[in-house]
């Protein structure tokens, strides 16, 4: 303005020039924002009852450009359980009385396909001197995926909530980020006793070396599955716990964090212990009768053989075969129940392998007559190792190869010697192992489905044990088979 008369100086050429520069280019930057956004805007004039939608406003419905578009086609779309209610809050945003403004989300039904999307409208109402709306403008955004997102993120959140699991999450470093109401219930302390603690704070002293491990495992992207253990309570009980830890990750595969599902299997473990505690009890006093039978029976088979008798022999034989099978059985369950309760006992001691597996193949022989049981290169080799625990190793996949070798054939037995290693392995001729069995074969009580073998006895436990015997003496068993053309099961050991 000039300073002397108020009034404002003229513009010029350049001046207004300037001035139209200035909008194109505020116009293009709203442009920008709009189409990066995907913003779509709308303008009603309800006096004249026209209505016009931008670009991204049709996109966002499904309109083609050529269409036109009133209020009501607008209505039409609207998601019947939404439309009265929609309707409704555009009524009250028109009402003099009401500050103009319109906030809502709901559901419509697209033009082009009919697809149920979510969106939100916001505008705001101009009224003229009389009251009487004179436009009303707005935007309106497809909000379907962040609304689906919430939607799953409240059921996920319900689910946790409800679960009967500890379900927590952890930094990197082991700090609690959350924790559910059954962590709670299972742990004792609150979501604000433990959010921002260490979960080393459950942990019992003696097992303060497993989070460290578990940790390395999990920043390596491994996953931890139905890892049992111990942990503390608030009120310093210990708890037997089935762990299952997952690493979380970003949308770019960046490990951000941990979750861990905690089970109390307290009373499980204290159901298995009764259990094994009956077992060991029945197996026990299962054996001391059973070994005067097959004493009976050997001095019975003795005198059969001095007589002559072909019929009595051969019978007895077989009762004998079926004595030690018994036997065998016994020990395997009483294996397993201490096994299960810790009081296995490894005592190691040098001896001569071949002189083991002869024995042991010797055993096996007499278990069938359609088998021929065959030795491979086991001479002067030398381990240290529990010979007993060994040779409950070798007659168990021994009698697992007769088993699964219905039609009977060659099983053997044998050694290849490495430099400080010696591999033992029992090759068989009978009918595999598919791919899928192959990686739960070692677990217990695991037995395979299939038709061909479905008459062969057992109780998967045989496997189990053998692989516990082996992990004690740090090394496992491995399975080579292709279905159809036998299998072999070896491991490794260390020669003396």
């Amino acid at each position: 303005m000039d300073n002397e008369t108020g009034v404002p100086p003229e513009l010029t050429h350049a001046d207004i020039k300037e001035m139209l520069i200035r909008l194109k280019q505020s116009e293009a930057r709203l442009d920008m924002v709009v189409s990066s956004t995907k913003l779509g805007t709308w303008d009603y004039k309800p006096l004249t009852g026209e209505l016009t939608w931008s670009k991204e406003c049709r996109e966002i419905y499904g309109l083609a450009t050529d269409v036109k578009v009133d209020f009501e086609l607008f209505a039409k779309q609207l998601h019947p359980a939404d439309k009265q209610y929609v309707l409704e809050l555009i009524q009250q945003a028109m009402d003099p009385k009401g500050d103009g403004t319109y906030d809502m989300s709901c559901r419509i039904l697209r033009f082009d396909d009919g697809s149920e999307r979510w969106v939100r409208s916001q505008g705001k109402v101009t009224f003229n001197l009389f009251g009487q709306v004179e436009f009303f403008i707005g935007t309106v955004l497809d909000i379907t995926e962040s609304r689906l997102s919430a939607e799953k993120s409240a059921r996920l959140g319900a689910i946790i909530d409800s679960s009967g699991d500890a379900i927590i999450s952890k930094t990197t470093e082991g700090i609690v980020t959350s924790w559910n109401s059954s962590a709670q219930r299972t742990f004792g302390y609150t979501a604000e006793e433990m959010i921002g603690q260490s979960i080393l704070k459950l942990l019992p002293p003696e097992r303060l070396e497993e989070e460290p491990m578990i940790l390395a495992r999990l920043r390596n992207g491994e996953r931890v599955e139905h890892f049992e253990t111990v942990r503390v309570t608030k009120y310093n009980q210990k708890i037997n716990v089935s762990l299952t830890i997952s690493p979380i990750k970003d949308a770019q595969g960046n490990i951000i964090g941990l979750s861990k599902i905690a089970r109390d299997i307290t009373e499980k473990k204290q159901e298995e212990l009764r259990k094994n505690d009956f077992i060991a009890m029945v197996s026990h006093e299962l054996k001391t009768p059973l070994t005067s039978i097959r004493t009976y029976i050997q001095v019975l088979l003795a005198r059969s053989k001095n007589e002559e008798d072909a019929f009595k022999t051969n019978a007895l034989t077989r009762a004998d075969v079926q004595a030690k099978k018994m036997t065998s059985m016994i020990q395997d369950f009483l294996s397993l129940a201490r096994l299960e309760e810790g009081k296995i006992h490894i005592t190691k001691e040098e001896f001569q392998l071949h002189d083991l597996i002869e024995e042991i193949a010797s055993d096996a022989q007499f278990l069938t007559s359609t088998h021929n049981v065959k030795v491979v290169d086991c001479m002067d080799i030398t381990i240290i190792a529990d010979r007993d625990k060994i040779g409950q190793v070798l007659i168990n996949l021994l009698s697992n190869a007769i088993k699964y070798s219905p039609k009977g054939g060659n099983i053997t037995i044998g050694c290849i010697k490495n430099d400080d290693d010696v591999k033992i392995y029992v090759r068989d001729e009978g009918v595999g192992i598919k791919p899928a069995d192959q990686k739960r074969l070692f677990d217990k009580f695991y037995r395979v489905k299939d038709e061909k073998i479905k008459t062969i006895s057992g109780f998967g436990i045989g496997l189990y044990l053998v692989a516990e015997i082996l992990r004690c003496h740090d090394t496992q068993i491995k399975v080579e088979s292709t279905e159809g053309a036998g299998a072999t099961f070896y491991f490794m050991m260390k020669c003396s």
